[in-house]
């Protein structure tokens, strides 16, 4: 019989829909999942509980939410027993961005049958590498993932080659949220790494696995940013695509910090944080591409469908 799956997060959706034969398994979908456009008919059962308002509003909700009600969605149950699944992709990574693991495995438990619970929470390219084998493995699709992960592989090793003879690495900032301030973790300090360029505020780190990655995100000061001297802020605030960003930004105009880390950075870019940059799916390879193109000049390695506002 063929596998019924269902995803409860975008990144996980997309995995299994650039495996090939992948999408044709997809059974239902978070209300998050926008790509690729072709899934969007297929009925939703997970919801977040968050309204975006603000930069500042969400943030608020976020703490509020957690403290009420220790989660910020809510699954269908009765139409997710009804879909009879075979598999449900999940995450453990973050609470922001989908159902804990723990309820997805309590809903899982009491299914008959009981589907397999495939967490997938990376910290590192590698470990989005692993959750495509993961996925392929679960739904019968091994060689398939494996040749895909492939073909994302060449596409880096593409970059290191062009970036190899760099020797003088920029100095780059990526935050993942502002007002407050978030610098990005994990992956995106790797991926300016592999970039060549020297990422700030978020130390690399070397894992058990030997992966170089990121520490996880955290808040910083404007001060804190203004004394790292960055040459470069890429502002990618998670769950923001590029317009929505643009105008939440043009609100900060008058704010006094936001004013005076203008002031002092060379650069600073605005870039899709729904789709990309804190997304941990496939396109973190276009990330990637983006930001060595970017920092280091080399357009024919940007991707066309990456769009960037420069401030």
């Amino acid at each position: 019989m063929q596998p019924r799956v269902v995803s409860l997060l975008p990144s996980a959706t997309e995995i299994l829909c650039a495996i090939p034969g992948g999408k044709q398994l997809l059974v239902a979908r978070s209300s998050e999942d926008d790509f690729p456009a072709d899934i969007l008919h297929l009925p939703t059962v997970i919801d977040p509980l968050l309204e975006f308002t603000s930069l500042a509003s969400v943030d608020q909700q976020v703490t509020e939410k957690m403290k009420e009600l220790g989660t910020l969605y809510v699954v269908d149950k009765t139409k997710l027993e009804d879909l009879c699944p075979s598999v449900i992709l999940t995450q453990d990574l973050c609470r922001v961005c989908s159902v804990d693991l723990m309820t997805v495995e309590r809903i899982a438990i009491e299914m008959n049958p009981r589907p397999t619970v495939l967490n997938l929470s990376p910290v590192c390219i590698e470990d989005v590498f692993d959750n495509i084998r993961d996925v392929g493995q679960a739904v019968g699709l091994v060689r398939e993932a494996e040749e895909y992960c492939n073909e994302l592989q060449t596409r880096i090793d593409r970059v290191r080659k062009h970036v190899s003879a760099v020797k003088v690495k920029p100095r780059v900032l990526a935050l993942d949220w502002v007002n407050p301030y978030i610098v990005g973790g994990h992956w995106m300090p790797q991926i300016v790494d592999i970039a060549a360029g020297s990422p700030l505020l978020s130390p690399m780190i070397t894992d058990e696995n030997g992966h170089k990655r990121g520490e996880s995100a955290k808040r910083v000061t404007v001060s804190d940013i203004v004394n790292a001297k960055p040459d470069i802020v890429f502002v990618a605030a998670c769950g923001l695509d590029l317009p929505t960003l643009r105008k939440e930004i043009e609100k900060l105009d008058e704010c006094p910090e936001w004013k005076a880390m203008r002031a002092t950075v060379p650069r600073i870019v605005l870039c899709d944080g729904h789709h990309y940059f804190n997304r941990p799916g496939p396109r973190l390879v276009d990330t990637l591409e983006f930001v060595a193109g970017y920092i280091h000049n080399i357009p024919e390695i940007v991707p066309e469908n990456l769009a960037h506002f420069e401030l």
